[in-house]
């Protein structure tokens, strides 16, 4: 078992729109309160080659793309990611949390056209 308080979470910016409090993890998930104000990534899409993920709207209301299609989001809501597929947010102080598996590193990661 891992617990991680709100006070212990590693906060960072991933980009001007989306600020990321990482709760870590263990070898097989983690966990993370994401705020997107504006699109993230600014260009393009985003695509994890590793790890699937779930998000569930904390607060707020958004747009979740997933290679074209377009997923409404609000408060309550929950979204399946698989790993390979290119996705895009887009929100105006769009509350998620976030948990991948296996759990997220950069390595998996890249911006896409």
């Amino acid at each position: 078992m891992l617990h991680t308080s709100k006070d212990e979470a590693a906060t960072k910016q991933n980009g001007p729109a989306c600020e990321v409090k990482e709760f870590g993890g263990i070898v097989s998930i983690d966990g993370a309160d994401i705020v997107i104000d504006g699109r993230y990534p600014e260009e393009g899409y985003s695509v994890n080659e590793v790890s699937s993920f779930v998000i569930r709207v904390l607060n707020g209301t958004g747009t979740l793309a997933l290679q074209g299609n377009l997923v409404s989001l609000a408060e309550g809501d929950v979204a399946f990611v698989e790993n390979g597929e290119a996705y895009y947010f887009e929100g105006q102080n769009l509350t998620i949390f976030m948990a991948c598996t296996p759990a997220w590193n950069p390595e998996q990661y890249a911006n896409v056209a």
